[in-house]
């Protein structure tokens, strides 16, 4: 209990750290201070992905996109916004979710391109705020939708999203909730000429959003939102009367509209634009107002003339207005396309300098290859030649044993870019078996015995003793990881001493806490090197290139650590050799007893004459299989394809059936089908050469018993047949 009372103190200590340097970036933010706010969110960041803590990550890029967002930069901004919705999905943060998508949903309707998805996202916001009754969240994307749908002028959709938002907002909701329903609502009864609804909701806007305005506890930015939802009260306003052609009454509310406007821009600090707009409209705006009152003192007689001045001064003023507006915006859309096409312009260099990485690691990868299968094949082939020249009996072991190497060896090298492959290709799964860890270690050592007698190397295992259980865990990728350290301890070590040891962290009732090191004495690894051992392909070699290889142990040990959950550690030191460890959890297990008969006999290997049918359409395979079970006393027929191992059955009584799976006219899977329906007991094992991660569940869907993978260990291979015979005598 010790240990996991430090781990989540640890994790503790780490999340008050992240979420104080959160704090600290939304605080610079609302402070203009957005170089700073980055910078801060930046170290969480760090923080947040070493930790794998998603829910801070949304977070984090929630601010930084905020950032962006209020600089304008909205390619960035969505980019960030969505990295930040895929974590708050992963960490199940609802409410950053809804946001989330209503801040994507406002920069998506700003394109033309991403309209579409910018209204799906504002639907799915409400959809969720929905889901957990979340009212003032829901209101948010509907009044957004509404807004969106009358700046197209499609007032009746903009009603299906006003109208369910008049039920969730009442007197207690936010003012600038309020604000913004009452005026959409004023555009929209104007719109459908309902004047007299649309003044009543219109003053309503203008209300609140005064009070938002004078409400010194406001920041700069809600300020300045609050001048924009007056200023567009007020436009609806001017709108109202000129329908009414009350031009002067137009006129006035028009004037606290473009004032509006230059206080919004103010608190955003866009004075150059604030100044554009005073200097001209407002100016033309209250000469034509002063001309207009002159002349109808005068005379009556001159109202029409007058009107007729104003009308023609508005369209003047409103075309005059539109053009600045429209210049300002051309000019920030320059901007921003020049903005994208420099960033395009980096994204096709980084691509061309990627490409051209893919291109020198796949030579790399080519030229690794074929020099590591030419090398053991010139072996294979040369010493195949040598035996077949009848040399003297004495050199024939030894051909033989360089030959088996040979084979090995390239066994190996297969296997290593299969594995590879399917780990990257998220193939790889870990599975529940249990195992002696000792025995696994013993066995490992002594399957490394050449290697080790060929360097002159001792090897001493150190099992701690607190393990006194049977462990229940994936033992294959074990020993797959622990060849490829100990492998390569026994290849850069010469007259020295390899230790393995496994060492109790901590016990559980369940589980133990163990360390696994591999500890030599050899040559060791430059410090600059430690990191790109791990790499695929990377080597450590000398000057004299002595030690070959693929360089693929290290990259596949990493991946399969990673697996579960961990992570490789390394010291080294160059000339005085090498330490690997890493840290796994497994669960306790009970022993499996021996399989036994009922009345207690063991099954003897070598002693009881079984008759096996070995179904396989490779001469070779044939001769390989018939001959080691020959060894053992067996009794052997052979069948060349599924149809003849069928007629076969019918025929002989067979103990067990050794199917290949790829075979000419029927295959392994269909002759199993016909078999299992007049022979249900029979074990029927598959012999294959296929991974058997593909085939496995397809043999026993079929009816087979067991699966044994060519090349195999003959132990193994063995052990599997007499335990499926074992069962059936038992039976």
């Amino acid at each position: 209990m010790g240990f996991t009372h430090l781990v989540q103190s640890q994790t503790s200590i780490i999340s008050d750290s992240i979420q104080s340097y959160i704090e600290k970036a939304k605080q610079l933010q609302e402070e203009y201070e957005y170089t700073k706010s980055l910078e801060i969110a930046t170290v969480a960041l760090q923080t947040a992905l070493y930790n794998n803590d998603d829910k801070s990550l949304a977070k984090i890029y929630n601010i930084i996109a905020k950032n962006y967002d209020i600089n304008e930069d909205d390619t960035k901004a969505r980019y960030n916004y969505s990295r930040a919705l895929i974590l708050s999905r992963s960490s199940k943060s609802r409410e950053l979710e809804i946001d989330l998508l209503n801040s994507l949903g406002r920069i998506n309707t700003k394109h033309n391109l991403t309209r579409a998805r910018g209204v799906e996202n504002y639907k799915q916001s409400y959809s969720l705020a929905f889901k957990i009754n979340d009212t003032i969240r829901m209101t948010t994307p509907l009044l957004n939708l509404g807004d969106y749908y009358i700046t197209r002028n499609d007032f009746d959709s903009a009603y299906e999203y006003l109208a369910p938002a008049r039920k969730l907002i009442h007197d207690q909701s936010p003012n600038l909730a309020k604000t913004k329903l009452t005026g959409l609502l004023g555009k929209y009864y104007l719109s459908i000429r309902k004047y007299e609804d649309a003044e009543g909701f219109i003053n309503e806007a203008i209300n609140y959003a005064v009070q938002g305005t004078t409400n010194k506890k406001n920041s700069d930015e809600v300020l300045s939102t609050y001048h924009e939802e007056l200023a567009s009260a007020y436009q609806t306003k001017s709108e109202l009367y000129k329908s009414q052609e009350d031009y002067l009454q137009a006129y006035i509310f028009q004037k606290k509209q473009f004032q509006n406007i230059l206080k919004g821009k103010e608190y955003k600090k866009f004075k150059e634009l604030r100044q554009a707009i005073t200097e001209y409209e407002v100016d033309q705006l209250e000469e034509r107002a002063t001309k207009a009152e002159n002349e109808k003192k005068e005379s009556e007689s001159e109202v029409i003339k007058w009107r007729i001045s104003i009308i023609l001064g508005i369209i003047l003023i409103l075309i005059s207005l539109a053009f600045l507006i429209s210049s300002y915006k051309n000019n920030i859309q320059k901007k921003r396309l020049n903005h994208v096409l420099i960033e395009k312009n980096k994204e096709l260099v980084s691509a061309k300098e990627t490409a051209e990485q893919v291109s020198t690691l796949k030579s790399q990868f080519i030229s690794t290859v074929s020099h590591e299968l030419r090398t053991p094949l010139y072996g294979v082939i040369g010493l195949t030649s040598l035996l077949m020249e009848n040399p003297a009996e004495k050199k024939k072991n030894e051909y033989l044993e360089s030959l088996k190497f040979s084979g090995d060896y390239l066994l190996a090298l297969i296997n290593d870019v299969l594995q590879l492959s399917k780990i990257e290709t998220n193939e790889v799964t870990l599975e529940k078996v249990s195992f002696e860890i000792r025995s696994l270690i013993e066995g490992i050592v002594n399957s490394l015995h050449t290697k080790q007698k060929s360097n002159n190397n001792a090897v001493h295992i150190d099992i701690d003793s607190k393990i006194n259980s049977t462990l229940l865990g994936d033992s294959v990728r074990l020993s797959q990881i622990l060849i490829n350290l100990i492998g390569n301890a026994l290849k850069f070590t010469k007259d020295g001493n390899i230790w393995i040891s496994v060492k109790c962290l901590q016990q559980y009732d369940d589980r133990y806490l163990l360390r696994f090191l591999v500890k030599d004495d050899g040559i060791g690894i430059p410090k600059g090197k430690q990191k790109s051992i791990f790499d695929n392909f990377a080597q450590v070699k000398n000057e004299n290139q002595e030690y070959e290889g693929t360089g693929l142990g290290l990259a596949i040990v990493k991946k399969l650590i990673q697996l579960h959950k961990s992570e490789i550690k390394i010291n080294s030191q160059e000339g005085k050799g090498s330490e690997f460890y890493f840290d796994l959890i497994y669960e306790k297990a009970i022993k499996e007893q021996e399989i036994s008969l009922q009345t207690g006999e063991t099954l003897s290997i070598g002693t009881t004459n079984f008759n096996v049918l070995i179904v396989d359409d490779n001469k070779i395979n044939q001769i390989v299989t018939q001959n080691i079970l020959k060894k053992k006393g067996y009794t052997c027929n052979i069948a060349s394809n599924g149809m003849a191992a069928i007629e076969m059955l019918k025929e002989e009584k067979f103990d067990l059936v050794l199917m290949d799976i790829n075979m000419p006219e029927m295959n392994g899977l269909e002759a199993t089908k016909v078999i299992r329906t007049f022979n249900t007991h029979m074990p029927i094992i598959a012999l294959t050469a296929v991974e058997e991660g593909e085939i496995r569940n397809q043999a026993m869907s079929v009816g087979m018993n067991d699966v044994i993978i060519k090349p195999y260990d003959t132990q193994q291979f063995f052990q599997t047949i007499m335990r499926n015979i074992s069962k059936v005598k038992m039976a």
